[in-house]
């Protein structure tokens, strides 16, 4: 299932590489109407031989401490701030979904990836028609990622 892949590389991505514990997994076993989003969210979609649109969702604190983390502690400008935070969360999406790839259908051959985009103006995500929503969340000291995928019943498989 592409939301076990996800959920993977998200745990090994935050504990391995960022050394953030980890203290709670659960997912969502609904079939919600929309997603409900937290302070930040990145997004990417895939397209050829998966349609799919990936989403991570941060609360603001676990956000930031990647941001201090990427930046290795060295302080950011006020005026670079939204930026930095933009670019951190679209670095860690990318490299989530980069790692997960091997592992989701024909080993991620024929899948294209789309550049992340950032969304902080919104609230949920609605799904259309006939399109599946799966998530999960991931608790750490600092806050929750929820990690989801949209798209259709065979795709999210």
């Amino acid at each position: 299932m592409i939301l076990d892949a996800l959920i993977l590389q998200s745990k090994l991505f935050l504990s391995e590489d960022m050394g953030i514990n980890i203290e709670e997994i659960t997912i969502d076993e609904l079939n919600p109407d929309k997603l409900r989003l937290k302070d930040y969210t990145s997004m990417i979609g895939t397209g050829g031989n998966l349609n799919l649109m990936i989403i991570i969702s941060y609360d603001s604190s676990l956000l930031n401490h990647l941001v201090t983390l990427f930046m290795d502690g060295e302080e950011v400008p006020e005026e670079e701030l939204v930026e930095v935070i933009d670019s951190v969360s679209g670095e860690t999406i990318n490299t989530i979904i980069g790692l997960a790839l091997p592992t989701f259908p024909n080993r991620g051959k024929g899948v294209t990836i789309t550049p992340p985009i950032t969304i902080n103006d919104a609230s949920n995500i609605k799904k259309y028609k006939n399109s599946k929503i799966v998530s999960a969340n991931i608790t750490t000291q600092y806050g929750v990622l929820s990690i989801s995928a949209v798209g259709s019943e065979d795709s999210i498989k």
